[in-house]
């Protein structure tokens, strides 16, 4: 399989940055619809990804007017489970992808090219 033809490039997504507000990256991830989306740096390298749960723990502490006090990668969670090589085999994908809707892709200098929905996978062995 080549990862490509299943690749959602991260021009077409939602993402976040690592320094963004969280009040802003909450209005975002809201009016985006997912409930999860990967997190990059001012480089473009992946740090990982956040949740609407890391963005409720956060509101259930510090209240949801006190979000701009702090940036995403206060609250992102390091996922080196979930992010593959653009190298990566097809079993590899077929492993990772059970356990979770999307799995990020990044080169060979961690720079984040795009992700693997569990649909394209199903979507690309059923043909």
């Amino acid at each position: 399989m080549n990862i490509f033809n299943i690749l959602v490039p991260k021009q077409m997504l939602t993402y976040l940055n690592s320094n963004d507000t969280l009040d802003n990256a909450a209005d975002f991830l809201i009016a985006s619809g997912y409930t999860a989306v990967p997190v990059v740096d001012d480089a473009g390298i992946y740090v990982g990804i956040v949740s609407e749960g890391d963005f409720l723990r956060i509101v259930m502490d510090e209240g949801r007017h006190n979000l701009g006090k702090y940036k995403v990668s206060d609250i992102v969670r390091t996922d080196e489970e979930g992010a593959v090589l653009n190298t990566v085999t097809k079993s590899e994908v077929y492993e990772k992808i059970l356990d979770r809707n999307f799995l990020s892709v990044v080169d060979d200098r961690r720079c984040f090219i795009g992700i693997i929905t569990r649909k394209s996978v199903i979507l690309e062995l059923s043909k």
